[in-house]
């Protein structure tokens, strides 16, 4: 026969036992959606860049609109420009207060049933007011003959310059292999901690360097630089 004292010890192992497990079931479903919402943005981001490798990027991006219409949060067309935009946010996350609202919005717009850009927009919420936000956007001009085509425009742009939290880039489809690698080179970091994206030198590191209290220092040249900036050299 068991003795009361024996029965509420085991009693309370069984309790321990099943608020342990209950832990770590939660613990890894949390980290299964931020795995997931991880792979998500990136898929996003590696479709994204892909489009301009295509022959017909009009095409690809239909493809691109059906392979991630789980993300669709916009499809609107007026006249002759459509607008789709595609959202991947880290709310499971932020809803616990393990990590600031963190969101990617992937965007691509139509004139006349053709691609004209895409980009993508993303912001951590880790500061009550100015919180890092930036945005890359790839022109589809190829084929136009009154423009180059090969634009690649920062702002903010040159050595210890400010805004340090709104960053936007814009590039034409003709613009070098670098160029482009380093504007879709994206921190996914900004969706898993407090201690990472106070500025956007963190979510594009590639593009921009922290250089002083609400300061930063861009790390490529910019068609946007004047002839003193183009003159300086590059933060390392």
């Amino acid at each position: 026969m068991i003795a009361t004292g024996e029965v509420g010890y085991l009693c309370g192992s069984i309790l321990r036992s099943i608020v342990v497990v209950g832990l770590l079931l939660v613990c890894a479903v949390i980290r299964g959606g931020v795995w997931d919402k991880s792979q998500q943005a990136e898929s996003l981001i590696d479709d994204l860049k892909r489009l301009d490798l295509s022959a017909d990027p009009t095409s690809s991006f239909r493809a691109f609109k059906e392979k991630h219409h789980h993300q669709l949060a916009m499809d609107e067309c007026r006249d002759n420009v459509c607008q789709y935009e595609f959202v991947v946010s880290n709310w499971v996350l932020s809803a616990l207060h393990l990590a600031p609202p963190t969101e990617m919005r992937a965007w691509g717009t139509l004139v006349q049933g053709r691609l004209a850009a895409v980009g993508i927009e993303y912001t951590s919420r880790t500061l009550k007011q100015d919180s890092p936000i930036v945005r890359v956007q790839e022109d589809f001009c190829a084929d136009r003959t009154d423009i180059r085509c090969d634009h690649f425009a920062l702002n903010p742009h040159g050595r210890n310059v400010a805004p340090a939290w709104n960053g936007i880039i814009e590039f034409g489809q003709l613009a070098t292999v670098e160029q482009k690698g380093a504007a879709w080179s994206l921190n996914l970091d900004c969706f898993l901690s407090h201690e990472t994206c106070k500025d956007i030198s963190q979510p594009l590191p590639t593009l921009w360097k922290a250089t002083g209290p609400g300061e930063v220092s861009s790390r490529v040249r910019s068609t946007a630089d004047s002839i003193s900036e183009a003159s300086q050299p590059l933060s390392n």
